[in-house]
């Protein structure tokens, strides 16, 4: 079997890989909190801990596409998280929780803040993007 070697035209930018894996995390939570699916499982405070791991997720990956703006990442993932639960509230299927909202929030500043955290560990061109 032939092995491919890796050139420049091959390489995907880190940018872009970044930025792309932003938007999928932006996506996967509006799909998921806005598509009727199956019940959480039957784990204390379950769905809380699910909302705090997804916002977390987005605003950690939005610290890493966004350079210098960990501020705004904050804010935007935090009102994100408001948005989604509006939304929930206006369908039949899913409900809205001030519970879920305060979660979505604490993520979001988890997230931001172990970027903060992370970014003297991170290599120098991504660390770039986590100021």
């Amino acid at each position: 079997m032939k092995r491919i070697r890796m050139t420049e035209h091959w390489r995907i930018p880190v940018d872009r890989v970044i930025l792309l894996a932003s938007i999928g995390v932006g996506l996967a939570i509006t799909v998921g909190s806005l598509m009727p699916g199956p019940p959480v499982p039957d784990v204390e405070n379950g769905d809380k801990l699910m909302h705090l791991g997804g916002y977390a997720a987005l605003a950690a990956c939005w610290s890493l596409a966004l350079t210098g703006r960990r501020g705004y990442v904050l804010l935007g993932s935090m009102l994100f998280g408001v948005l989604i639960e509006c939304l929930q509230g206006l369908t039949p299927y899913r409900s809205f929780d001030m519970m879920d909202m305060l979660a979505n929030g604490c993520g979001a500043l988890l997230g931001t803040a172990l970027m903060q955290l992370a970014a003297p560990f991170l290599d120098r061109r991504t660390r770039s993007h986590a100021s």
